[in-house]
């Protein structure tokens, strides 16, 4: 069975990766399922952790294109009630890459990163050749214990991760992403 680690590039995954390194767990993979249209500073940050943590991160993208112009192309957005943008842009270009990369026999234990407050995002996987594990709600461990874990390993907080225009993302985020791209 080979180990992936879906990482998004926030505080969960990138905390989850340090812990990882920390508790001598090796991935096959580390996968970052890349949209298009993420965070400026996330693509940064992806950068600057590849760098500083030595890991390879493999970036697979969805066929459609970036889930913006996707988007757009449709006249749609997603809503919190109608979101298919996860599947078509995160979970779907993971796996298509995993068969092609590993073969059709091949089984995997999908290591996702979400903190314990989060427990309630656990879902088992609807296909037979993935388990999905939750390494950080099995360790109850909260967003805020998440951060100090990457300033006690060094490294810088990341922002929130998710596309620039998500409907999740808070007031906060969208005057910041207005004050600074």
């Amino acid at each position: 069975m080979k180990k992936i680690a879906s990482f998004g590039c926030g505080v969960d995954s990138v905390a989850g990766l340090l812990l990882s390194q920390e508790q001598g767990i090796e991935y096959d993979e580390i996968i970052f399922a890349d949209t298009g249209s993420e965070m400026p500073s996330t693509y940064a940050y992806l950068d600057y952790f590849e760098k500083k943590s030595g890991l390879k991160i493999t970036k697979v993208k969805s066929h459609l294109g970036k889930i913006y112009d996707y988007y757009m192309m449709k006249k749609a957005q997603p809503t919190k009630f109608m979101r298919d943008c996860t599947g078509k842009f995160k979970i779907s270009p993971i796996r298509k890459y995993i068969r092609k990369k590993y073969g059709k026999k091949e089984q995997f234990s999908m290591n996702i990163f979400i903190d314990y407050s989060e427990f309630h995002r656990m879902r088992e996987s609807d296909v037979k050749y993935i388990k999905n594990k939750y390494p950080l709600v099995e360790q109850k461990l909260n967003r805020d214990q998440l951060k100090e874990i990457i300033k006690s390993k060094g490294y810088e907080v990341p922002i929130k991760s998710g596309c620039f225009f998500c409907m999740f993302q808070s007031p906060k985020a969208w005057l910041n992403l207005k004050q600074t791209q």
